[in-house]
């Protein structure tokens, strides 16, 4: 397909362009940003310094990593006029720390600076399945006479182990040592005490090099670092241009293994960066989203790219999708769970496929009673060994990867472990229908959620119902009939018991937990025993014993009723999970998103995480919330809180989502991804395959302002179609195509209301077609009205158009 340039301004001061894709802006550069590989990664500020950020490991998050191991604290270049200086210092150096404009395209970071006479544009590139990065910099003479020039490159190393490394490994900070190899023409500095080894240097041979440990170019790096400084001279005549390469490359290996990939790095320089750009066009173009709706276009698109920038491969270690930037460059089982729906859905199939083998690999080591890992670090070691939501939740991230890959070998890995983990790790004390619902550890990571065994929360209970229901549909495509009709049988009942039991008919919501007085009385003393407690830990305390309070004076001190479990509100974002998984019944539905959705739970960036506890607002929330109304054909709300997520996409790094809206926690975050790409794909496009079975659905329902949107090249196990929609108030129009023409293709269309078309066709032929309407807001909401139409399934065709008239 062929793209022309599209430019817009969505973003006050922020110049976004699609096809080719870039996104730049001149204002706020003291923000983060980061230059990706999958091994070597470089945090710094989009001025082009380094700042001491983060807080795993205190102001040491910046850097360029090469994990589990930091290779430098930063590296900077200047310029200095005037003929080269072989002894003493140089003429005043302009470093290169207070850009103009700074710029993002797919695979390359670039930012300009503004010198007398002199205009320097420096780009960077991580290089995927290689331990270094590449920068050039092109140098234009502006000015009207020749300019001799002095180019500077200084590093500071920093040889340091990732987080924990000094607690749980015999890993010391031992000081670094740097000498000059002539050979390579670059600067290699080793730790003395640990294997951990950086090179540094440019594409031709230096006129000067120092070498000490308290070079600086604005302020001095803590630690026991080397740095090391190299002079390189340029001639620019009149109008002339020229451009510079400079490689790092690291091991945490040998000094060999280093010196080696800098010079592979060195010889390829072009290649490899041209390799890194084109990588990042395939993820652009594959799954691409045009039409209406530029904020989500614009979203989609760098969405896609923001989970490929978050990939993290560590030889021997692990592989997959890390959470997110500064302070989570390593792997986690809630974050890989979600973004793994995100990942198959925009056709990233090998990335969602490692990043649940990682998983389940560490799980299997580490856990003997199937459950799933929360966060494995670099080095390898487990940090937490897992939260029981983790399980459900990787169990139906493992369904939708196989729908979407159709990967049998997959399904054979992962099948007797997610059998394991949910029937015998979650459901293996759960017996009578008022036991269904499992104690443990959910998303809500606080204090009181967290402590001893934690609760039946509300979160486990959705992802479990959900979770069987998909665990079901896995038995029967591996030919574990016998098994399906308990599993179904056990969502059924837990269901019911959550949409009578859990409901607080006068607040419209379900409980956060179901428990009894007694238990959340004696929880919070435990808790208060254990201390230090925390600002946050007391706030939630207080506002808990104050519930328990307000209900002791209702029903007194009776023995009975303070053991008896029930229902307890504490406003979380998991609220909105009932409905994302579809186990809240139409009803029920519909009262809590009139609550949620009210300015009391959704603030000017979206869902609070909870509005009297912690009333900030993240990027998974809103994601939650997204497909939760989605999952009730809620389309317009559901656009709503996509659009909460894509407002942030300028906010702090351009091109990325932060982890709290709209520029707080992580510049980059994996899961905000979900609320993106989720929605459009599997809702709004209404596009479900099951490749396995070699058949698809297509059943688009827009929000209602969409009238024209299509999916190009989204990739359907080894095949790609084209997805396209136009509807107005006269007749919509469905078309899907395809090189692959044994898929079983299933056409229909969701509409707002329940007037029936005229006419309805098949590539020009009337065809036939039931209807089925759906009362999501309850039978007497006649505006919640919705009619799917769907024609039989078909198969053998290159190109299907379904036109419904009225």
């Amino acid at each position: 397909m062929v793209h022309s340039a599209r430019q817009q301004q969505l973003f006050a001061g922020v110049t976004i362009q699609r096809w080719p894709w870039s996104i730049e802006h001149d204002h706020d550069l003291e923000n983060p940003y980061v230059t990706a590989g999958n091994r070597v990664y470089s945090v710094a500020t989009q001025h082009g310094e380094f700042s001491a950020i983060g807080w795993r490991q205190p102001h040491e998050m910046s850097g360029v990593w090469d994990h589990p191991i930091k290779l430098l604290d930063g590296f900077w270049f200047g310029i200095s006029y005037g003929p080269n200086t072989l002894i003493g210092p140089a003429s005043k150096i302009h470093w290169l720390t207070n850009a103009s404009r700074w710029r993002m395209t797919p695979g390359e970071v670039e930012m300009t600076y503004q010198l007398p006479g002199l205009n320097v544009v420096r780009q960077e590139y991580g290089v995927d399945d290689h331990e270094g990065i590449l920068v050039r910099l092109r140098l234009v003479n502006r000015g009207s006479s020749a300019l001799d020039l002095q180019l500077h490159f200084l590093a500071h190393t920093d040889l340091r182990v990732a987080w924990l490394g000094e607690n749980r490994l015999t890993w010391r900070d031992g000081q670094d040592e740097a000498v000059y190899l002539d050979e390579q023409a670059c600067i290699a500095a080793y730790n003395t005490v640990n294997p951990a080894y950086v090179l540094f240097g440019a594409g031709k041979r230096p006129a000067a090099v120092t070498i000490g440990t308290d070079l600086s170019v604005t302020k001095q790096t803590p630690g026991e670092g080397a740095s090391g400084h190299l002079r390189y001279t340029l001639h620019l005549p009149v109008t002339g241009s020229e451009e510079m390469h400079y490689i790092i490359a690291g091991s945490t290996q040998s000094s060999s293994d280093a010196s080696t990939t800098f010079m592979q790095l060195k010889d390829s320089f072009e290649e490899l960066a041209q390799q890194q750009r084109q990588r990042y066009q395939h993820i652009i173009e594959r799954s691409s989203l045009h039409g209406d709706d530029k904020l989500l276009e614009t979203a989609f698109g760098w969405a896609k790219v923001n989970l490929q920038m978050l990939e993290r491969v560590i030889p021997s270690i692990g592989q997959g999708i890390s959470a997110g930037l500064p302070d989570f460059p390593w792997w986690f089982g809630k974050d890989t769970t979600f973004t793994a729906l995100a990942l198959v859905a925009s056709g990233q199939f090998e990335l969602a496929l490692s990043s649940l083998r990682n998983l389940m690999h560490h799980s299997q080591i580490v856990n003997n009673n199937g459950s799933v890992v929360h966060e494995i670090l670099t080095l390898g070691h487990i940090h937490d060994s897992g939260h029981l939501v983790e399980v459900p939740l990787f169990v139906r991230a493992c369904y939708h990867v196989f729908l979407w890959t159709g990967d049998q070998q997959f399904l054979h890995d992962i099948y007797d472990f997610c059998v394991r983990g949910l029937m015998q790790y979650v459901l293996a004390s759960t017996g009578s229908d008022d036991e269904l619902i499992a104690t443990g550890k959910g998303m809500i990571e606080s204090r009181e959620l967290q402590s001893g065994k934690g609760f039946k929360t509300l979160d486990i209970a959705a992802y479990t119902y959900q979770a069987l229901l998909c665990l079901a549909e896995l038995a029967s495509a591996i030919g574990d009939d016998s098994r399906v009709p308990a599993l179904r049988d056990k969502a059924r009942r837990i269901r019911e018991l959550v949409n009578t039991d859990w409901w607080l008919s006068d607040e419209n919501l379900f409980g956060d937990i179901y428990a009894s007085a007694q238990e959340l009385a004696a929880s919070h003393e435990a808790l208060r025993a254990e201390g230090p407690l925390w600002p946050g830990d007391l706030k939630e305390l207080e506002h808990t014993d104050a519930m328990l309070a307000r209900f002791t004076e209702r029903h007194g001190h009776d023995e009975a009723t303070l053991r008896q479990a029930r229902p307890w509100l504490l406003k979380h974002m998991i609220a909105a999970m009932p409905m994302e998984t579809g186990l809240a019944s139409p009803e029920h539905a519909a009262q809590a998103f009139a609550r949620l959705e009210s300015d009391e739970f959704t603030g000017p960036w979206g869902l609070y995480l909870n509005p009297e506890r912690e009333p900030a607002t993240m990027t998974l929330p809103n994601g939650v919330m997204a497909a939760a109304e989605a999952q009730y054909q809620r389309m317009d709300q559901a656009l709503a809180y996509s659009h909460h997520i894509a407002r942030t996409l300028a906010q702090r790094m351009p091109g990325a989502f932060s982890e709290v809206s709209p520029d707080g926690g992580s510049f980059i975050q994996g899961w905000s991804s979900y609320g993106i790409i989720w929605p459009v794909v599997h809702a709004f496009f209404g596009f479900q395959p099951n490749v396995a079975q070699h058949r698809v659905r297509f059943i688009p329902h827009f929000p209602a302002s969409w009238h024209t949107a299509q999916l190009h090249s989204v990739r359907v196990g080894t095949t790609g179609m084209d997805l396209e929609v136009a509807k107005s108030p006269q007749d919509a129009r469905i078309v899907l195509e395809t090189q692959d023409l044994s898929y079983e293709v299933t056409l229909g269309y969701t509409w707002l209301g329940t007037t029936m078309p005229g006419r309805v066709t098949l590539n020009g032929e009337e065809v036939s077609f039931h209807t089925e309407v759906f009362h999501h807001g309850g039978e007497d909401d006649e505006t919640a009205q919705r009619c799917t139409l769907q024609i039989p399934a078909t198969r053998g065709l290159q190109r299907y158009e379904l036109h419904l008239v009225w």
